[in-house]
């Protein structure tokens, strides 16, 4: 098969990643417009009491955290991405299929963090040059959604946000420290004004009447469905991360130590902080953009200007990162592996910068209803895909993945299942989205069907997730698909046989400097079929971790 340096294993020097990356990188990824908007929205659009708000938000990330861990294992074992992993699951010709349901869904959001990345820089011109700046005449009209300066906004803000698309993954974790350090005491600060400017959160009423004829439970498991719709792009990418790691344990409890703790805090401080202002203004400002320019509004002066205009200009590049590590590299490693003649990952991520322009990202995001809808809209796709992934890796695998037949077309591949389809794999997941289809078409289309439907979709992701995980274990136990190619058939199946070997035998050639430990590669040598690399075997050790020249 078609293949290119950024689809074949990572080799040992490019695993950089560190245990203190890890930690960082949720740090960085946590702390910005969309977590915020997130917590503000939930106490703004649930019925529940705020107490059962925040528990049901913090037993959300907490099992989110669950998948995240969970579906980094199989990246940081192989140094494989998602998009030739996907292919272990559904088949070589499949996986293009399952490539191109992440592919849409990167640059849905790629687009989305861009707008919000632009309407705080919109909050930076404000704070530069005042009313000179928001006086601007609008020639837009109202149905557009946004204005002639905010379009203004996006196009410089991606102006800006551009050049880091030709920065490639492995080297863009020094941009992710920056936002670790500098982002959470950026969160802290706006937390304590809103709380000291209204003297606390008071009653915790919004002012908002929820009409809902939800149950108690089932509007916990929206308050799930939102966290998780939130967090899915995450999920999903994990392994094109966790590729680089430096050891297989550095994904684990790291990611576990920067990932929850961050997220309860923004949550928990978006939620505290929207009701406290109210008590302030007098209104609930679901988004972070129009809380900080009712700040402006009610607080203009030289000190509220320049501590909005640095909480804003860090969160304009903050949000530039978290598009990089959640969107544009996802989306860059999936247009590789459907054209990995014409792109590679950089490349991908200039394409993917251009392209969020098609996305008209403004429409979705009026109100907090339509936003919490757009978080759950895609979910029912993306959480039956990500459960058949680890019911794949560790049920039916138990965790062993042959890496050379994830490369290859012929029909004795471990991969091929039929004519490269795993049909009971698809069934699997189309069965399990199937279920939230109607209660989607409901959501943007109130009033059209019936409340279990409508129910069905506001917990949608855990729904989906659980039947496809059921369904692909049940057929996968049933059919039984080959673990090993032919020849192997006695390998022992004990959980992750294969890791230590980086997923190889001892006959299998070397793909991009990675293969059978024990045996040293020299450039030169021996022809690599994927690229024409030459190399050669010089000499086999029994034992040893596999030295690299």
């Amino acid at each position: 098969m078609r293949s290119n340096l950024d689809l074949k294993p990572t080799p040992p020097q490019d695993r950089t990643w560190k245990v203190y990356n890890y930690v960082l990188i949720w740090f960085q990824s946590t702390f910005n417009v969309n977590e915020w908007n997130t917590g503000a929205s939930l106490m703004k659009e649930t019925n529940l009491p705020h107490g059962q708000v925040i528990g049901a938000a913090i037993v959300g990330i907490f099992l989110t955290c669950i998948f995240t861990v969970s579906n980094a294992r199989v990246g940081s074992s192989y140094h494989l991405g998602y998009n030739v992993l996907v292919r272990s699951t559904f088949g070589i010709y499949l996986g293009y299929f399952m490539v191109f349901v992440r592919f849409f869904i990167a640059l849905i959001w790629f687009g989305v963090q861009s707008y919000y990345g632009s309407q705080m820089f919109n909050l930076v011109l404000r704070c530069i040059f005042g009313y000179k700046w928001t006086d601007l005449p609008n020639h837009l009209p109202a149905s557009a959604d946004i204005t002639t300066g905010g379009i203004l906004a996006f196009f410089l803000y991606w102006l800006i946000q551009m050049p880091l698309m030709w920065c490639h993954p492995k080297h863009i974790r020094y941009f992710f420290t920056f936002k670790a350090i500098t982002l959470p005491f950026a969160t802290l600060g706006l937390f304590i004004f809103c709380v000291v400017r209204g003297h606390g959160p008071g009653d915790w009423s919004t002012g908002v009447t929820v009409v809902s004829t939800s149950s108690r439970g089932n509007q916990w498991m929206a308050v799930f469905n939102t966290i998780f719709g939130t967090l899915s792009p995450m999920i999903i990418n994990q392994p094109d991360i966790a590729r680089y790691a430096k050891r297989k344990e550095d994904t684990v409890v790291p990611q576990a130590i920067g990932f929850i703790p961050p997220k309860i805090c923004v949550i928990v401080f978006a939620m505290v902080g929207v009701v406290s202002l109210k008590r302030a203004y007098g209104e609930v400002y679901w988004n972070m953009w129009d809380l900080l320019h009712a700040i402006l509004d009610n607080e203009w002066s030289a000190g509220s200007r320049t501590a909005v205009f640095f909480l804003s200009l860090l969160y304009a590049a903050g949000t530039a990162g978290t598009n990089i590590f959640a969107n544009s590299i996802p989306f860059a490693t999936d247009i590789t592996g459907l054209l990995p003649r014409y792109f590679n990952i950089i490349r991908g991520q200039i394409v993917c910068g251009f392209l969020c322009w098609a996305i008209v990202p403004w429409k979705f995001l009026a109100n907090a209803t339509q936003f919490l809808t757009f978080l759950g809209s895609y979910s029912i796709f993306v959480a039956p895909l990500i459960g058949c992934l680890l019911s794949d890796y560790y049920i039916i695998r138990r965790g062993n993945i042959h890496v050379p037949s994830l490369y290859t077309k012929k029909s004795s591949g471990v991969y091929h299942y039929y004519k490269g389809v795993n049909i009971w794999g698809f069934f699997a997941w189309a069965l399990s989205t199937v279920l939230g289809i109607p209660g989607l078409y409901s959501a943007y289309n109130p009033g059209t069907l019936n409340d279990v439907a409508t129910e069905i979709y506001d917990s949608g992701w855990l729904y989906t997730f659980i039947s496809g995980f059921v369904l692909y274990t049940v057929l996968g136990l049933i059919f039984k698909p080959r673990v090993f190619p032919d020849g192997h058939e006695d390998t022992p199946k004990t959980w992750e046989y294969m890791t230590s070997t980086d997923g190889f035998f001892e006959e299998d050639a070397s793909i991009n400097g990675v293969g059978y430990p024990g045996k040293i590669y020299i450039e030169g040598s021996e022809e690599d079929s994927a690229q024409d690399e030459k190399l050669k075997i010089i000499t086999s050790i029994k034992s040893g971790g596999g030295l690299y020249m």
